[in-house]
């Protein structure tokens, strides 16, 4: 079982197509265009306050998640690389945001 929490990012199961797929990295010598070819995924994922180390379930749910996210970047291929648009940069950043301000409540 995981610890891990997804949080919605770019082009996962939870992305509602507001920002749709990155595009995919076809190398540094080609000027990406909006026609290009769409696949991969960005994905967030937090730890939920109720897991402890010791695997107890006694932590408060609506708490504030542990101190660590986890990024991940889901990619056709073999580059661990992807392209965003403006709107998805933004998107990320505002779910960079979300998970920073629970950290700095603390």
């Amino acid at each position: 079982m995981s610890i891990y929490a997804s949080i919605e990012a770019i082009g996962d199961d939870g992305d509602d197509e507001t920002v749709g797929q990155p595009w995919i990295y076809r190398g540094s010598h080609i000027l990406p265009a909006d026609d290009d070819p769409r696949g991969g995924a960005v994905a967030l994922a937090k730890i939920p306050s109720h897991i402890t180390r010791d695997g107890r379930d006694d932590q408060p749910e609506e708490g504030v998640p542990w101190p660590w996210l986890r990024l991940s970047v889901d990619v056709p291929g073999d580059d661990p690389t992807v392209i965003l648009n403006p709107a998805q940069v933004r998107h990320l950043r505002d779910q960079l945001d979300r998970w920073l301000n629970t950290q700095e409540q603390q």
